[in-house]
């Protein structure tokens, strides 16, 4: 193996290594997947000459401290490894594992980190031994594979396809290119060609198989929807016993916000068997920031907040949160934007993302019907609750959904007083919207609803028409903060509350209870605010249009930070396959017309063309030639190349006959001279299939010196 080798396979590692990025981010792997890579190429070169059969060991031992002494710094004493350092690289082979648990970013903490520079130490070792003993293709494997699984957690879309199919490309050239001075010439236009090739054909087959608009694949979704989550009480549960008069004056948290907040929320569900609601969405470990999956533009907030009467594992949290710290190993569900915590952390930093958007938007951006869990399905439906029709048929949008609020606070009361009623399941859902509608036939005064049964029959009936829908539990935000800053929510603000997806902005809150014993003031640009100016803005419900077409859904964010401008890749790739196709069966058509050519000249001419096809026949399979050369110097430089000897003698006693005989060239001198050629191509038929391929479409013999 040659060091131009070992520098390429080792290439294509260190990239299949840093392809881990959009998990862990590049800052977090490129030192020690880089020093994994660059241990690996020192010990090769020092035992290329010295120490030849301690490489193995010294690979092995190389490898282990430059992962100790960049990932596991702090497992180690005056900087040399320990048991503890041994003990963290065995947890480590089992951190992949963990990785598909967490939002990635993921964290960059050892215990998670440690499985992408022991792939890159794993891969480098096969790579370098398989050189030495394989075909140098073989030794590439290991690279691919360490890109493979890169892609499994999740695939590269976009230009960064393009650009690790274009340095994959490089590194295949700077493999497979011969070491001959000849052919290090012509290096850069045939890297060039192949790169260009290869690029614009993983372009096309990521473009065919992931088209624009379309999520990346990631194994962690596949992980995610097998891993059964642990089973926790639910605040919908304990709803009814915060509200009781025994429990509803304990202080359960308090925060101080950067600016003022609505609700805090506990947990969002979105499935219901008629009895229970629950959510199926996986919990994973938060990452270093939580991604916003809106395509309007946010505003980042902030809150510390402290936790009093608080008990179990959900935490306060808001519906974008993108960081927390303070707590230990904390646990969120994206879709629903929960947070779980495995202890009960005294005090906490959230920061999240909210959506900057005013009611005009609401109203005219229409509502996603594809949002998780938005239009889920409820089961077998009692018939008393699905005739009622409070839209009057009309088209699922953001003025429907609040036509339907609206609804519900016109026609159902809120049950005040010690003694609430309970349950949100089936019995309790008809006994609520049907017994107790004001004015209806069976009761006239009405069978008063808890928040939470208000909200449970706001997503019942919002599905029913089309409207996506789920419940979310927490507690309202305090009107006023107390003398220190902090704002002191109690158990007596816990309530439920129904979502709707809006199209581009997400999940937006509703309140079809209207507690208005809050005696709170909605802050001037808070969602309750904009809420509000929608609520005035929607006529009654006959009155409302439906929208003559349903409202454009722009393209689902394509995972890139920069605009992509659009490449008609169809196009470009029919166009490159045909340059491909014209290389490939061009160039030995046209050096099959140029022999013709040569031997239809007359005279010494076609003997001299003679001489001049032999010098290119030679060339292509990388022989140096230079201008001066005789045929004598040039049969000598062939010595390698068996069986040519006879052919190149030939040629030139033909071309000794031709030019300094003096005698006139007869056909026979130039039948000697194409017979000569004829027994190199014969001689040269002899050599591998891939040499033979080569030297058929190689470019620089066409243009003759």
């Amino acid at each position: 193996m040659s060091r131009r080798q070992t520098i390429a396979v080792l290439a294509a590692v260190l990239i299949g290594g840093l392809c881990f990025g959009p998990v862990f981010g590049l800052a977090s792997l490129w030192l020690p997947v880089g020093s994994v890579v660059l241990v690996a190429f020192v010990v090769t070169e020092v035992c290329r000459h010295w120490l030849i059969g301690w490489r193995l060991l010294l690979l092995v031992g190389g490898g282990l401290l430059a992962i100790i002494e960049t990932v596991l710094e702090a497992t180690t004493v005056a900087r040399l490894p320990t048991l503890a350092s041994l003990r963290a690289i065995g947890h480590g082979l089992s951190a992949w594992r963990l990785t598909l648990e967490s939002t990635w970013p993921a964290r960059p903490d050892p215990e998670l980190v440690i499985f992408v520079p022991l792939l890159t130490f794993l891969a480098c070792l096969l790579a370098v031994e398989l050189l030495d003993r394989a075909p140098p293709l073989a030794a590439l494997l290991p690279g691919l594979g360490v890109v493979g699984i890169s892609q499994l957690y999740i695939a590269a879309s976009g230009w960064s396809a393009v650009l690790v199919a274009a340095a994959l490309g490089l590194v295949l050239v700077a493999l497979l290119m011969p070491d001959s001075p000849e052919y290090r010439r012509i290096a850069p236009w045939v890297a060039t060609a192949t790169v260009t090739v290869v690029a614009i054909g993983c372009g096309f087959v990521v473009g065919a198989i992931a088209p624009a608009g379309r999520t990346p694949y990631s194994l962690q979704k596949v992980q995610a929807a097998t891993s059964p989550g642990e089973r926790q009480a639910s605040p919908l549960d304990e709803l009814a016993s915060r509200l009781s008069p025994r429990e509803r004056d304990q202080v359960v948290f308090r925060y101080r916000a950067s600016q003022p907040v609505d609700r805090w929320r506990q947990v969002a569900l979105d499935d219901f068997d008629g009895v229970n609601w629950t959510t199926n969405h996986p919990f994973l470990r938060m990452g270093a920031v939580v991604g916003a999956d809106v395509r309007v533009p946010t505003t980042n907030e902030r809150a510390t907040v402290e936790l009093d009467g608080l008990d179990g594992p959900w935490l306060p949290s808001q519906l974008l949160p993108a960081t927390v710290s303070g707590v230990t190993d904390p646990q969120i569900e994206p879709i629903g934007g929960t947070l779980l915590a495995s202890g009960r952390p005294a005090r906490y930093d959230l920061t999240w993302r909210k959506p900057d958007v005013d009611a005009a938007y609401l109203l005219g951006a229409g509502l996603d019907g594809d949002a998780p869990g938005g239009l889920s399905s409820l089961g077998p439906v009692p018939p008393d609750i699905a005739s009622i029709d409070p839209l009057q048929g009309k088209r699922a949008t953001f003025a429907t959904a609040i036509a339907l609020e609206k609804y519900l606070r016109s026609h159902y009361t809120v049950a005040v007083g010690p003694t609430l009623p309970t349950g949100y399941g089936w019995p309790q859902l008809k006994k609520f919207l049907v017994s107790g509608r004001s004015g209806g036939a069976q009761s006239v005064a009405g069978v008063p609803g808890t928040s939470a049964q208000f909200a449970a029959a706001y997503v019942v009936l919002a599905r029913l028409n089309a409207i996506p829908a789920r419940l979310v539990v927490g507690f309202r935000a305090p009107a006023a903060p107390g003398p220190d800053g902090y704002y002191v929510v109690h158990n007596s603000d816990a309530f439920a509350w129904p979502e709707v997806a809006v199209d581009g902005a997400g999940w937006w809150p509703l309140d079809p209870a209207q507690d208005a014993a809050t005696g709170k003031t909605a802050v001037a640009g808070s969602i309750d605010d904009i809420t509000n100016q929608a609520r005035a803005a929607v006529p009654p419900v006959e009155k409302i249009k439906d929208p003559d077409v349903p409202p454009p859904s722009e393209p689902r964010d394509t995972g890139t930070d920069f605009p992509v401008p659009h490449v008609p890749l169809v196009a470009v790739f029919i166009v490159s396959a045909g340059l491909l196709l014209l290389w490939l069966a061009g160039v030995p058509l046209l050096k099959a017309l140029r022999a013709l050519r040569r031997r239809r000249r007359g005279g010494s001419a076609s003997v001299v063309g003679a001489w001049a096809e032999a010098r290119d026949r030679l060339r292509a399979y990388g022989l140096p030639v230079t201008p001066g050369m005789t045929v004598r110097d040039l049969r000598h430089a062939a010595r390698d190349l068996p069986d040519t000897a006879g052919g190149l003698a030939r040629v030139a006693q033909a071309l000794d006959h031709a030019l300094w005989s003096g005698a006139p060239t007869t056909p026979d001198v130039k039948q000697q001279a194409w017979s000569g050629v004829r027994d190199l191509r014969k001689a040269l038929r002899g050599r591998p299939l891939m040499d033979r391929f080569q030297a058929s479409v190689e470019l620089r013999t066409l243009f003759t010196r």
